[in-house]
């Protein structure tokens, strides 16, 4: 795609999936979410990828979430589904392990996608922030389904509905995070646990994960996505959530 905002590789068996947008914090845009979608969907019928890691580029941010810039908003309206919306229902109906990779800051939607993903590996500095009552919006990705069961109602509330910023540890702690590994050698040793996962029977890693997410899962998964984007986008007209993200987005972010 333009810029190479995504990247994409795959070394032996595990498709790499890299945001690289770094002068915009790795925020999302509908296009990114919409190549996003392209680029799991050619994984899941390639029979030589065993499983994906999605991370993000250079820079202290993994991913500062949803782009909510002007000219992004402008295109709520004009859409029946968001990107984001789209690409978690991909997401949803994967049927390989997606490991997430977490090398910086997650913020918004980076860290509500992390409830349909199969593992989060951090590194200890990265912190989770879902500031959604600061800018007048609300969950999404499936997260008012997937985090209060991950990480219990009151934790998933703290994220959530008080936009706390959760450390390294504080996640790891909660659920939200599977292992976490030291920065100093994050790169290193995050590269040999994806390394060790390679060598794992791809075939008994999908049947594992069609058990644990059946069908019925899948389709509740699906109608908690739709029911939170209709919520979103009504939001959107409203002048509480207009000011908020134009104080927000219109000066230098301090996330």
């Amino acid at each position: 795609m333009e810029d190479n905002l995504i990247l994409s590789e795959r070394k032996e068996n595990v498709l790499w999936v890299t945001l690289n947008r770094p002068k915009k914090y790795n925020a999302l845009t509908r296009v990114m979410f919409v190549e996003l979608c392209r680029i799991f969907k050619e994984a899941a019928d390639d029979d030589d990828i065993a499983f994906v890691v999605f991370t993000g580029g250079k820079g202290k941010y993994y991913c500062s979430g949803s782009d909510f810039s002007p000219a992004e908003l402008a295109t709520l309206h004009e859409i029946d589904n968001h990107g984001y919306k789209l690409f978690v229902d991909v997401l949803i109906d994967f049927p390989k392990p997606v490991i997430a990779l977490v090398n910086g800051h997650a913020v918004g939607v980076s860290v509500t996608m992390l409830g349909v993903m199969d593992a989060v590996i951090a590194i200890d500095t990265a912190t989770f922030q879902t500031p959604f009552a600061d800018i007048g919006v609300c969950p999404e990705a499936c997260s008012s389904y997937t985090l209060p069961r991950i990480m219990g109602h009151q934790k998933a509330a703290a994220l959530m509905l008080f936009s706390e910023k959760f450390t390294a540890q504080e996640a790891y702690t909660a659920g939200l995070v599977t292992k976490i590994l030291p920065a100093a050698t994050f790169e290193e040793d995050s590269k040999k646990v994806i390394a060790r996962y390679a060598t794992l029977s791809p075939f008994t890693m999908q049947v594992g994960k069609k058990l644990m997410r059946t069908t019925a899962i899948q389709d509740e998964l699906l109608t908690v996505n739709r029911k939170e984007e209709l919520e979103l986008i009504g939001m959107f007209s409203r002048e509480d959530t207009i000011a908020r993200l134009t104080a927000k987005f219109m000066k230098p972010s301090k996330i």
